[in-house]
């Protein structure tokens, strides 16, 4: 009887470290991914949204004022592609606000910059949108313009 329970009790023992390293060892899901990543930046101000554009599952990641469209799918880390951000400015700036969100059928992105020791202010950031996420427009005085037309 002894030796049957001490076989029994190894065989679990066994199977739980057969189990512990299966689950270390497979690949995460993407949704485990996502969760994973926006732990990872959320501290430091940045933000993950998941979100249905024109059908289409997408996750962005939005993180000193760039965005980036992300895919969870493939094997090892997260790939991120970078989608926005504001203009061209020669010297040093900070992002000092950022927003993503998800309204009237428009992903709508705020950006906010301001340059070191240039008297600061917002230089290129503004309101942008999108409907799939890679298009962005950017919105001017003119109404809304593609991004490659209103930074020039």
């Amino acid at each position: 009887m002894k030796v049957l329970l001490l076989t029994v009790l190894a065989a679990l023992v066994v199977a739980a470290a057969v189990a512990a390293i299966w689950l270390k060892l497979r690949e995460p899901t993407p949704q485990e991914k996502l969760a994973a990543l926006e732990q990872e930046v959320t501290p430091s101000g940045g933000i993950v949204l998941r979100q249905e554009l024109q059908g289409q599952p997408k996750a962005f990641l939005l993180q000193d004022c760039k965005l980036y469209v992300l895919d969870a799918s493939g094997p090892g880390k997260v790939t991120r592609t970078q989608v926005l951000q504001p203009g061209f400015y020669p010297w040093f700036t900070a992002c000092t606000g950022q927003s993503i969100r998800f309204e009237s059928g428009y992903l709508r992105v705020e950006l906010s910059n301001m340059a070191f020791g240039a008297g600061g202010g917002n230089l290129s950031g503004g309101s942008y949108r999108s409907l799939d996420g890679l298009a962005w427009e950017k919105h001017t005085a003119k109404g809304w313009l593609p991004v490659d037309k209103a930074q020039d």
